[in-house]
């Protein structure tokens, strides 16, 4: 039997392409399946901000526990009593003042149960879109979509950050789909749209703004500039909606997320695990106990000079990247520079929840097409084994590792996925299809 030409390319036409929708839509199915009933303990503290503001409770809204993480606020106990308690846990809100203020006209009209599974069917669309979206802007040439899609959910489909992103119902899976959509436009040459689609996301979270650095290393001053512009438009209507009151609070609560290091399981950040490597190696003395430690710098009076030593390094490491990738093909270039700068804005950051890495598991396929066929499989099957939930969950509770192996392991992973990423700059790479 002689296969159809649209089913033999390699261009991934015809069947493969179905293949590819199938395979999308049945991993949508089962991940709303599995993840229905997860507690979205990270959502909940959007519903309760705006609650509070239509109850007219705005001093409620930043109320957090004694070290900000770790816990649901004593104060909203009472309402949440009397809300059914519909999660397990309601994490402090940190958000902007403006999203509050939104959901405030919602909250009245949506029960919380109702308004997480909807979010929760949200994401999980986001995610499965994610994959088509990242590789439309990362997929090599010369790999078919559906080795793409099939590197990808199983990536998805196994990995702690993931899970860990739909367990507590992360907004992050809205901010990362944000970014990946703005880049995809950005190379598509939609530069308004690519600039408004990040000032969103930077709105949600301060730290995708990090990201525009890519548009200024692109010379895309436009998409820059509609940036600026929304974000500067977004904090206008912030006030003037919110109040300023309300904005004193949230930057009070910055204030104190940055004075304070969760030495924890699920901050895989690299100032986290060279602590942790320090202290076993007996170079410095770190409080912490086997379930983890907040650390502040009254505590540990040289948290800020790990902190600027990360900075430093941060910085030096763009710039080598810079330097690297900046000859290469324009649609190489502004692939790899994605996967890079997301790796090291989670790396880098004080915290670096595990969550925040899956736009850079969305966008790791494009590294199997720059390995031969030989290395390649291997390197992602250890990738998937040493970041899967199974492992980096279960090594802990089950079978009572120290959880600080694994999360020093899952960080010189992905430094090994930088220097993957800077030692393919120095060769030839197949154009990724648009």
């Amino acid at each position: 039997m002689t296969w159809p030409a649209s089913v033999r390319s390699l261009d991934g036409e015809g069947a493969d392409r179905a293949i590819c929708l199938l395979l999308l839509v049945l991993w949508f199915a089962v991940t709303l399946a599995g993840h229905w009933q997860s507690p979205s303990s990270d959502l909940a503290p959007l519903y309760m901000a705006g609650w509070f503001l239509a109850e007219g409770r705005p001093d409620l809204v930043y109320a957090a526990p004694p070290l900000f993480f770790g816990g649901t606020p004593p104060a909203w106990k009472e309402t949440l009593d009397a809300l059914g308690n519909p999660w397990p846990h309601a994490f402090p809100y940190i958000y902007p003042p403006l999203w509050a203020k939104l959901l405030s006209y919602l909250t009245p009209l949506v029960g919380p149960v109702a308004f997480t599974k909807a979010v929760m069917v949200l994401h999980v669309a986001m995610l499965t879109a994610a994959v088509a979206i990242a590789a439309r802007l990362a997929r090599p040439s010369g790999m078919r979509p559906l080795i793409w899609v099939v590197i990808s959910l199983a990536l998805l489909q196994t990995s702690v950050f993931s899970e860990t992103a739909l367990h507590f119902n992360q907004p992050q899976i809205t901010v990362m789909f944000l970014t990946l959509l703005a880049f995809e436009r950005l190379q598509a040459g939609s530069d308004r749209t690519a600039g408004v689609l990040l000032g969103v996301a930077a709105a949600i979270k301060i730290l995708p703004g990090v990201f525009v650095l890519l548009f200024l290393f692109e010379r895309r001053w436009r998409a820059a500039a509609i940036f600026a512009a929304t974000v500067a438009g977004l904090v206008v209507l912030s006030f003037l909606v919110a109040g300023a009151g309300l904005h004193g609070d949230f930057l009070t609560a910055v204030d104190r997320i940055e004075n304070t290091l969760p030495v924890v399981p699920s901050n895989a950040s690299a100032q986290v695990s060279f602590l942790l490597a320090a202290d076993a190696l007996g170079l410095l003395s770190v409080p912490t106990t086997p379930a983890g430690a907040f650390l502040t710098t009254g505590e540990v009076p040289f948290l800020p000079v790990v902190a600027m030593a990360a900075r430093v390094l941060l910085v030096a490491l763009l710039a080598v990247f810079a330097f690297r990738l900046a000859p290469r093909d324009p649609f190489v270039r502004r692939a790899r520079s994605l996967l890079a700068l997301s790796v090291l804005i989670a790396l880098f950051s004080p915290v670096g929840w595990l969550h925040y890495y899956v736009i850079s598991l969305l966008l790791l396929p494009q590294l199997a097409a720059v390995m031969p066929p030989r290395l390649a499989l291997p390197a992602f099957v250890v990738f998937g084994a040493m970041t899967s939930s199974t492992l980096y969950i279960q090594s802990v509770l089950a079978f009572g590792w120290d959880w600080t192996i694994i999360n020093i392991a899952v960080s010189a992973l992905w430094f090994g996925v930088l220097f993957v990423i800077w030692r393919s700059a120095g060769h030839p790479a197949a154009v990724p299809a648009r």
